[in-house]
């Protein structure tokens, strides 16, 4: 039998696991005909949202011009003018953005409105750094590498640097200390969140530990991506998955010991499984 060691930190950080009791709460209070809906994924989980789905939430794509029932705004946030098409659709609108992802954007919309350029820290693609370019108000960009930071123009003055809460610290330490050569009066702000930080040093020791790493949670979850990148870093053999029906006893035949560590918006309940099936081998 195999030696599986999980990471104290893995699975639902607080600021999912507000948002998720906020809709489950909400699926037991509702009138019966009323309609709950997230407008995108709620969180980057396919089997917890599908499992939302099951309960009657429905992801909105888009916008509608008009909508009732109950609207919950996803954990990543969402830009000021999406915000206010949402209030025009008539629906009822619960915000479950992470405190932590909107304290981000109360620093960007406070120095944009001072009159600085906002640099973040982050994948351009990912919908917490969209919203965070649309509090910025057209003063804002979302940077990942040398290259886009030596693109940028070299004539502004006040500048104000944050981080995707879920962006990898010593990546961000590089590219900041890279933009303050370009900019050296720039105000730095690292606004990665502490449930990242501290998953980010936990894999960083359990992969050292261990013969083999596994971590669990959606394909599209940046954090998770980054928990799975670290571990390869340390050179330990790791496993990204989603569903423990990705696990095969093949690939863990040469393995003693067993690490597993999870994304914030991994369910506790996705972890049990995954832990289950690597014990049986």
């Amino acid at each position: 039998m195999k030696t599986v060691l999980v990471a104290m930190s893995a699975g639902f950080c607080w600021g999912v696991s507000r948002a998720f009791d906020k809709v489950i709460e909400k699926i037991r209070t509702k009138d019966r005909d009323e309609k709950v809906y997230t407008y995108g994924p709620l969180i980057h989980n396919p089997q917890a949202v599908k499992m939302l789905e099951d309960e009657g939430v429905d992801v909105l794509d888009n916008i509608p011009e008009n909508i009732s029932g109950t609207v919950f705004i996803r954990t990543h946030g969402l830009c000021p003018d999406e915000r206010d098409c949402l209030r025009k659709t008539g629906a009822k609108i619960n915000d479950a953005t992470c405190p932590d992802v909107g304290i981000i954007q109360g620093l960007v919309r406070k120095h944009v409105r001072k009159g600085y350029h906002s640099i973040i820290i982050g994948n351009p693609e990912h919908p917490e750094v969209q919203a965070l370019i649309g509090y910025a108000e057209g003063k804002g960009i979302a940077v990942s590498s040398h290259k886009e930071i030596e693109d940028l123009p070299k004539d502004w003055n006040d500048v104000c640097v944050v981080a995707q809460s879920t962006q990898k610290e010593d990546k961000f330490e590089e590219l900041v200390n890279f933009i303050k050569e370009k900019y050296p009066k720039a105000v730095i702000f690292n606004t990665i969140c502490s449930s990242t930080t501290e998953r980010q040093e936990e894999v960083r020791a359990l992969a050292k530990e261990v013969d083999a790493m596994v971590v669990v949670g959606g394909y599209n979850s940046a954090n998770t991506t980054k928990l799975a990148q670290i571990s390869r870093e340390i050179g330990t053999p790791t496993f990204h998955i989603e569903t423990e029906l990705e696990l095969k006893a093949n690939d863990f035949g040469s393995f003693d010991k067993i690490g597993v560590t999870a994304g914030s918006s991994t369910p506790s309940w996705q972890i049990d499984r995954v832990v289950k099936k690597l014990s049986s081998f």
